[in-house]
């Protein structure tokens, strides 16, 4: 019996890994065609690194190098691009790895839902892309979960190594994409309320180091300076909120956070109520997608899919905002880390892909809540974690085959 249930665990690890490697060799791109023309339009960055070149990147990507950097360390031996794309995709599963060894410093006694979880995430499209299609973006995220892991480590025996670590690897996931140095924030407030001002001023010059080549970048460079940051606050408020709303289901569709999350909105008072509803009416008034034809996430192609306008868009966005508020009552820390993720999508336009896993990662990894809590100590609902994000994988897949969100 032990041995059956030791099996279907293996495999609902193994069909996500063997998922990808048929994908690639499909050349999938569930982003609709993105990553594929961002890994070509990007690329020459990547073979000017490995020919030693390397104040060109900016001419083909706004992002930092250093994730052109890395792919340029096997096209030295490889100049054959399938190649560096299959060893860029095995590096890739590192994601699940490092996601699994982060939620078991969390939740220590539930190793087999931490597995279930971490490699569910391999189904999840934009994931799925960057690692057939290699994108700063997982490499980013990649760094992202080696950072933290340290920094779970310093919760439990604070050493200043482990946060050093903890802030280099972080750096390093901003040499990757820099509007990941936004997080910084969220690791320095923490140290900030709980060690010696002597040791955190340690900290504040160690960041110091660790940003002077983003500072040369910047001065010598046009890299920089191309990100582009949104004009239309109102676009860009909804449009995250939408997409946000979007991840909290894959944690709300369980009877135990469907309980919780009912019982703070009755605990709502009705000026609280108000208020969100005047700033929502406000964002609607001043709304305005502009000549803008992609991005909106989920919930905007739905809606105009199914109803030919902005209706279900902007309810699932209004839930955005109030399951924000909720979670800013009653689990701050996640509420830090959700609103530190929007600043790293605050573009002219906004993609769910920005989103994709980091705010998952975010919500799983960061701290622990109550949302991901009650899914991971329950194997039921870990297990339905886990269909809810291959079902996405599958609408991803239909949506690509019939091209149903340009229709």
């Amino acid at each position: 019996m032990k041995n059956t249930y030791l099996s279907k665990i293996i495999i609902l690890i193994l069909i996500p890994i063997l998922s990808l490697y048929i994908g690639l060799f499909l050349n999938e791109d569930l982003s609709t065609g993105g990553s594929e023309l961002d890994f070509f339009q990007t690329y020459p960055a990547v073979n000017d690194f490995s020919n030693f070149i390397y104040n060109q990147s900016y001419l083909h990507t706004r992002h930092f190098p250093l994730h052109y950097i890395i792919l340029s360390i096997p096209h030295i031996f490889f100049e054959n691009i399938f190649v560096i794309r299959f060893i860029y995709l095995s590096t890739s599963l590192l994601l699940p790895f490092l996601i699994y060894l982060n939620l078991c410093k969390i939740y220590k006694s539930q190793k087999i839902n931490n597995l279930i979880i971490s490699f569910s995430l391999l189904f999840l499209p934009f994931v799925r892309a960057s690692a057939i299609w290699p994108n700063a973006h997982l490499t980013a995220v990649i760094f992202l979960l080696v950072a933290n892991y340290f920094f779970l480590l310093n919760l439990e025996k604070s050493k200043f190594n482990f946060k050093l670590l903890n802030l280099l690897f972080l750096s390093l996931a901003t040499y990757c994409i820099q509007s990941y140095a936004v997080l910084f924030f969220y690791y320095l407030f923490h140290y900030y309320k709980n060690i010696t001002k002597e040791e955190f001023f340690s900290l504040i010059i160690v960041c110091i180091l660790f940003s002077i080549p983003g500072f040369y970048l910047i001065l010598n460079t046009p890299t920089g300076t191309k990100l582009a940051f949104t004009k239309n606050i109102s676009y860009t408020l909804i449009t995250n909120l939408s997409i946000i709303f979007f991840f909290f289901l894959f944690f709300i569709i369980n009877k135990k956070n469907i309980l919780i999350l009912k019982k703070y909105i009755f605990k709502l008072k009705f000026i609280e109520t108000l208020i969100l509803l005047i700033i929502f009416i406000i964002l609607i008034l001043t709304y305005d997608k502009g000549f803008l034809l992609t991005g909106g996430g989920f919930f905007y192609k739905l809606s105009l899919f199914l109803f030919k306008n902005d209706i279900l868009f902007f309810i699932s966005s209004f839930f955005g905002l109030l399951f924000c508020y909720i979670i800013y009552k009653n689990e701050k820390n996640l509420f830090y880390s959700i609103f530190l993720v929007n600043f790293t999508a605050i573009a002219y336009y906004t993609s769910q892909k920005y989103f994709e896993p980091l705010l998952l990662v975010s919500m799983l990894v960061l701290s622990e809540n109550f949302l991901s809590k009650n899914i991971i100590k329950n194997f039921k609902y870990s297990l339905l974690f886990y269909v809810l994000i291959f079902s996405y994988f599958i609408i991803s897949l239909i949506n690509d085959t019939y091209n149903l969100s340009k229709i």
